[in-house]
């Protein structure tokens, strides 16, 4: 057999790489696919464990492991029983000064301030599966993903036919409303003076959205998060914030998103500690920002606080809210 010359040993060489490349891709491409997957329904899971607990205007509430909901801060309208309340739930919804709960049932509890009929004290019937309460209207979404309402309509933001729609996921300003639909689109209604709920929504690949008072959030599949509404405080920077988070919250003036590592970024005023620059380390599972303070609550049932403490709604000492553990688990209805 002659001798091969060099562009023969080339080609056997380019098939050989060829091949092995082939292979590369047919073993290692379901690994990368599955992984991305694994990834992705991480986040779309853990973006939801906020509904564990909620900060309102000078109060904070978190549903324990029994069901109940523990309460701290302003109680000054009912807002915040310091006795707490019992009940068989599974997320709770912070307001301006008015509370609201979603049992298992899918039913709904409301207790505060009721003006503008946002909070009805004999509660709501229906099968829910989300709640939000915003500074004078409130929200909840049905299983079939429409929309029902509560309280103060006068931009918009709680229209009182409800809406229509495919949506999964729900959050509220103080008089904006925002809906995630399941194609990861944004649907915005209420108020827009500051750009916060634009009336054509906001497109996007996003698993997760979230309110501040008047500045919208929205996470994105890849981990990053995109922002728009009120910056005056750099709460909502309009480049976005990069990183690999996994849930978001956003309050008065102030934003917090979770990372992957369970520790906590933070932007936005930190007039009362609310948010400083160099986050907060910890291994937490959800978070909350109400109007000047913050809530996590970590791996293992117990909360954290920090920020301003005026009426008791972010003690330094959290050994009585401790006493029993908060619920981690996320309970899809």
């Amino acid at each position: 057999m002659p001798p091969r010359d060099g562009s023969d040993l080339e080609e056997l060489r380019d098939r050989a790489i060829a091949v092995w490349r082939d292979w590369l891709v047919a073993v290692h491409r379901p690994r990368r696919i599955a992984t991305v997957k694994e990834r992705n329904e991480l986040r779309e899971r853990m973006s939801r464990a906020n509904v564990n607990l909620a900060a309102g205007f000078g109060y904070s509430m978190a549903v324990r492991q029994d069901g109940r909901i523990a309460c701290s801060g302003l109680n000054d309208v009912g807002q915040a029983p310091p006795a707490g309340v019992d009940g068989d739930f599974v997320a709770v919804a912070a307001g301006l000064n008015h509370s609201i709960a979603l049992r298992r049932d899918g039913s709904v509890a409301c207790w505060g301030d009721n003006d503008d009929g946002k909070a009805p004290p004999a509660g709501v019937d229906g099968n829910f599966v989300a709640i939000a309460g915003g500074g004078n209207h409130s929200l909840a979404l049905r299983r079939d993903g429409s929309i029902a309402y509560s309280g103060l309509n006068d931009l918009g933001q709680a229209v009182p036919e409800g809406v229509e729609g495919d949506f999964v996921m729900i959050a509220v300003g103080h008089d904006h409303s925002l809906a995630l639909r399941r194609n990861g689109n944004v649907a915005c209604w209420g108020e827009n003076g500051e750009g916060q709920a634009p009336p054509a929504g906001v497109d996007g690949d996003f698993v997760a959205i979230a309110a501040g008072m008047f500045h919208s959030l929205a996470l994105r599949r890849d981990g990053g998060i995109t922002c728009w509404g009120r910056n005056v405080e750099g709460q909502a920077p309009p480049a976005g914030v990069d990183g690999d988070f996994v849930a978001i919250a956003g309050g008065g003036d102030h934003s917090l998103a979770l990372r992957r590592d369970g520790s906590v970024a933070c932007w936005g005023s930190n007039l009362s500690g609310e948010a400083p620059p160099a986050g907060v380390d910890g291994d937490f599972v959800a978070i909350a920002a109400g109007g000047n303070h913050s809530l996590a609550v970590r791996r293992d049932g117990r909360i954290a606080c920090w920020g301003c403490d005026d009426g008791g709604e972010a003690p330094a000492d959290v050994a009585q809210l401790n006493a029993a553990p908060f619920m981690t688990e996320i309970v899809i209805l």
